[in-house]
């Protein structure tokens, strides 16, 4: 029996901690992380949980509430449904390949590997939970770069 490789799992499963802000503005205290930055942690964060197999950090800290809510109604508690889903997962890591900023959306570019596994590419959605972002979906599509406007008419002589 082939062991699916971990997004294939987290898919199946329809399943990073939410960073709070670095504290204050004020001139003593550092300054705020930038949401790339604050996106990045949480992704590399998701990574060590999963690679360790830490359930409750991913569930309690790393993905969104809806997330969460989402894996539960297949009768599971989110834990469970990702120990279910990563118990013969080994070795697997995450490299970030690329990260992109909406507004209070953000779209990671992820490369993930495991032992005996096809590597895979995949993009998570994170989204803005108070001053932090959390993982909502793990299989966004990557959004679509925005349309450019045609250059102006010139007006007829």
């Amino acid at each position: 029996m082939s062991v699916p490789r971990p997004s294939a799992v987290l898919l199946a499963a329809t399943a990073a901690a939410a960073l709070g802000a670095l504290a204050g503005c004020g001139k003593d205290e550092p300054p705020k992380a930038s949401a790339q930055t604050q996106v990045r942690e949480v992704v590399r964060r998701y990574g060590v949980a999963v690679s360790r197999k830490d359930y409750q950090q991913i569930c309690d800290r790393l993905i969104a509430k809806a997330l969460a809510d989402n894996v539960e109604e297949i009768g599971l508690p989110c834990e469970l449904a990702f120990k279910r889903g990563l118990e013969n997962v080994r070795g697997a890591g995450l490299r970030i390949d690329g990260i992109d900023v909406r507004g209070t959306s953000a779209y990671v570019k992820v490369h993930t590997t495991a032992a005996g596994q096809p590597p895979s590419d995949d993009t998570l959605k994170l989204v803005r939970v108070g001053t932090g972002w959390r993982i909502s979906s793990l299989s966004a599509a990557p959004p679509k770069p925005p349309a450019k406007k045609p250059p102006a008419k010139k007006p007829a002589k």
